[in-house]
């Protein structure tokens, strides 16, 4: 059987060049803040994608 989680439109899933844009900052910062525990990495078939919700919240400056 398979699980499908919904994904809302905060929970959109980013590639790290989408990420990077959207804070103004390098790959290689994504890279450090995944590292870090700000930004979590889901794998998806082979490639990491990071939530959109993740991401917005550090622009609004909240703790996860």
């Amino acid at each position: 059987m398979r699980c499908v989680e919904s994904i809302t439109v905060e929970d959109r899933l980013l590639r790290k060049k989408e990420a990077a844009a959207i804070l103004a900052c390098s790959e290689r910062t994504i890279d450090r803040e995944a590292s870090s525990g700000r930004l979590t990495r889901v794998k998806v078939r082979g490639g990491v994608r990071f939530r959109e919700s993740e991401v917005r919240a550090i622009i609004n400056g909240v703790r996860l």
